[in-house]
């Protein structure tokens, strides 16, 4: 009777241990298994309580059955892996342990935004726009010349109005840090002149910079117009392209920006500038010259004198001097 006894409960626990290793099998072969999941975009987690975590697994097909996940995700849990709010990437053909892995690890997608140096406040308000990452409404247009050029990086959520926010940072930072040290040679009033300057160098050039910023100076030193054609295409089109080249009967336009017509910097800067014209307006090469064409290659020929300038001019066109206005 005894030894009978014995056997039974023996045989129970075979059975239990037998039953314990396929359940176990089981959950692990569901934990394991390829999903059907392809993603469309980004796994956005919005809420990360079991149930709604459940529910979107199995409507992203990262699982089938809610059940089943919403007990395995309660079991994994208890072994440090829970999910955490935001947006992930989360492979083709993931595993359910793979997808909880990867949102309880807050391992978010880093975005990235750029704004290229000389691109204006209206082509990055259409930039940022497009972009379907960003959120929200632009509340406020910022103002010509108050971003800062970069890459901004930004996760979910964010909005568009916080990546000018960034922008305008950025920029009021940099001036704030390298005004100071600006060079003797640098005769600008203000932080706001320079930017004003730096954005006109910005449109005229991306080399020799800083000798551009020289003759731009010595034109306002001795009280002459400026007379940079993209202050008459910003006059024109107020931060758009010009969609064919600037014509001559286009620099009367009368408009404050154009400094064909004012003397004097505009009354705004007319694009975003990047560092390195900030920085060769605030450390500009002294020059005696007034004009300059450009040369060709990132290279622009100078001139002291307009007769000088106008035979650079034919030069380079390849025209007779006459025909130079």
């Amino acid at each position: 009777m005894q030894n009978s006894s014995k056997s039974r409960a023996t045989g129970f626990l075979k059975g239990f241990f037998c039953l314990s290793l396929l359940v176990s099998a089981f959950f692990t072969y569901r934990l394991h298994k390829k999903s059907n999941y392809v993603p469309e975009r980004n796994l956005i987690i919005e809420q990360t309580d079991d149930e709604n975590l459940s529910h979107l697994f199995v409507n992203k097909n990262i699982s089938n059955n809610y059940k089943i996940t919403n007990f395995l995700i309660k079991i994994v849990k208890l072994f440090g892996y829970s999910a955490n709010f935001g947006e992930y990437a989360i492979p083709h053909y993931a595993s359910l342990f793979d997808a909880i892995k990867i949102v309880a690890s807050g391992n978010v997608v880093i975005h990235k935004i750029t704004l290229p140096e000389g691109v204006s406040v209206v082509q990055f308000v259409r930039r940022l726009n497009k972009d379907e990452n960003l959120s929200g409404e632009i509340e406020e247009i910022p103002q010509e010349g108050s971003l800062l050029p970069d890459t901004y990086c930004f996760k979910y959520p964010t909005k568009k109005q916080s990546i000018i926010s960034m922008a305008q940072r950025a920029m009021r930072k940099f001036i704030k840090k390298e005004w100071p040290k600006r060079s003797p040679k640098c005769t600008l009033k203000t932080p706001a002149e320079a930017l004003i300057l730096a954005s006109i160098v910005e449109k005229e050039t991306n080399v020799e910079r800083e000798i551009i910023a020289g003759v731009y100076l010595h034109r306002m030193k001795i009280n002459m117009k400026l007379e940079s054609c993209p202050t008459a295409i910003y006059a024109h089109k107020k931060g758009d392209a010009l969609e064919h080249p600037l014509k001559y009967s286009e620099l009367t336009i009368d408009d404050p920006y154009n400094t064909y017509m004012y003397n004097g910097l505009p009354p705004t800067p007319i694009t975003n500038p990047g560092r390195s014209s900030i920085i060769a307006v605030l450390h500009p090469q002294e020059t005696d010259n007034l004009f300059f064409v450009y040369e060709g290659k990132g290279r622009h020929t100078f001139a002291k004198t307009y007769e000088e300038h106008k035979r650079n001019i034919a030069r380079v066109r390849n025209i007779s001097i006459d025909k130079v206005k």
